[in-house]
């Protein structure tokens, strides 16, 4: 289904992960497997609407847009140095066993860190950036630091739901595992 419900689901959706955030952590984890982040379910065609409005609702929160996370990441290697890399070592450009340093996902984490860091929560959106990139937010979610931080992970997350299966981009079957579901 790609139709929007925003305009009935929205004040619904927003108080419930209102309500997860001011959760005491150790009901995240318990929630979430052992986890700290929290997984907010929307439609991708209501995108825009759920983090415009969560702009304004959330306060204390470090809005990390992986849009411009990954503009930044192609503007520090240099176009063509980039596409150079992406020819010669493809999606380990962005998630690597072999060299963690330079990555996107490393990219990415250091954010995470930096929010953790300023005692505020972490809120990943435009998370469609990182469909076929080799890594998923369960790579994300299952960092120590984040699995032992105070203060909850929480990543928006464009999905359908297909036969109680929750479908990132409605394309891949999400990884919960690690995190409270709002949806």
């Amino acid at each position: 289904m790609n139709e929007s419900t925003y305009l009935v689901e929205h004040n619904r959706l927003m108080g419930d992960l209102k309500t997860a955030i001011q959760s005491d952590i150790a009901k995240i984890a318990i929630d979430a497997n052992g986890g700290r982040s929290i997984l907010f379910v929307y439609p991708p065609v209501d995108e825009e609407l759920y983090i415009a409005e969560a702009n304004q609702e959330l306060k204390g929160c470090s809005f990390i847009d992986l849009r411009q996370l990954f503009t930044q990441f192609v503007d520090e290697f240099g176009v063509d140095d980039f596409k150079e890399s992406y020819l010669n070592f493809g999606n380990e450009l962005f998630a690597s066993s072999n060299f963690s340093e330079d990555t996107f996902l490393a990219l990415i984490l250091n954010e995470i860190k930096k929010a953790f860091s300023e005692s505020k929560i972490p809120v990943l959106v435009h998370t469609g950036t990182i469909y076929g990139m080799g890594f998923s937010n369960i790579h994300i979610m299952e960092q120590d630091f984040v699995m032992n931080s105070k203060i909850p992970l929480v990543v928006f997350y464009p999905a359908t739901t297909v036969n109680e299966k929750i479908m990132f981009l409605g394309k891949q079957v999400a990884s919960h595992y690690r995190c409270m579901v709002v949806k």
